[in-house]
């Protein structure tokens, strides 16, 4: 019987000032490893520094979560940079986070791009390329968190980084397979999130908007924190990942 492992991972620590998103507190006890925001499209510094103090006392594996400097945006609105702009804001970021993490005497365990970076790196082979730059300038041990259908999955493979096949069950899919990215996000329901990340996991199947099937590989399942109701979310695809004997781990 084939056995499955998931690492379920949240997007967090993305409010900014007097401006608040999510329950980051609630989240990290459904969580194993959180996608922080830098300060480019969330997060200010004392707001890292509180969501680094969180996960480690719930013992959940941090890694960066860098966007486009957007705050208005929140990241969601594409924006004309250069590949050397990339990799220095990349940077800029990934140093604003492991700072913090240093403080804590913490670890920074991998990086996934937020936003409408997401696509960009993913799919345009200059900015694949930059993105990786940036990894293997600042930490090459990070492991990669990105769509196993992109090319900077398989870019990176090939370039020796470590490399972690990702699905967003809180997200709708197209029939292509393509992410449909809403700029403001609206409730999900749980149990058809849950019916997503066990048949992403358990079958490696990914149910699209239109009713198809597509073969989709995911060794971690990432959820939003900024969605209304992802406490509860995460909640009942902790609940159904267990009935369903599908092991959550750590990196």
């Amino acid at each position: 019987m084939e056995k499955h492992n998931v690492v379920i991972n949240a997007d967090m620590g993305e409010s900014f000032g007097r401006y608040q998103l999510g329950n980051d507190e609630a989240l990290m006890k459904y969580v194993t490893s959180a996608n922080l925001a830098c300060g480019f499209h969330g997060g200010d510094p004392t707001v890292m520094r509180a969501t680094v103090r969180l996960a480690k006392e719930y013992d959940v594996a941090v890694g960066a979560h860098p966007g486009f400097q957007d705050l208005r945006g929140f990241g969601r609105r594409m924006i004309d940079i250069t590949p050397e702009e990339l990799i220095d804001d990349l940077l800029y970021q990934l140093g604003a986070l492991q700072a913090f993490l240093k403080v804590e005497g913490m670890k920074m365990w991998h990086i996934s791009p937020h936003g409408m970076l997401d696509p960009l790196v993913s799919n345009q082979e200059k900015y694949a390329e930059a993105f990786i730059k940036a990894i293997q300038h600042y930490n090459p041990e990070l492991i990669l968190v990105i769509e196993e259908k992109s090319l900077l999955y398989k870019k990176a493979k090939l370039a020796g980084l470590r490399v972690a096949a990702v699905g967003l069950p809180d997200l709708k899919y197209d029939s292509d397979g393509n992410m449909v990215i809403e700029r403001v996000k609206r409730p999900a329901d749980p149990e058809e999130v849950a019916q997503q990340a066990i048949s992403i996991i358990k079958h490696h199947k990914l149910r699209t908007i239109d009713g198809k099937e597509l073969e989709f590989h995911a060794e971690v399942l990432c959820f939003h924190g900024d969605a209304p109701n992802s406490v509860e979310v995460l909640k009942r695809v902790r609940q159904e990942l267990d009935k369903e004997g599908i092991n959550v781990t750590k990196w």
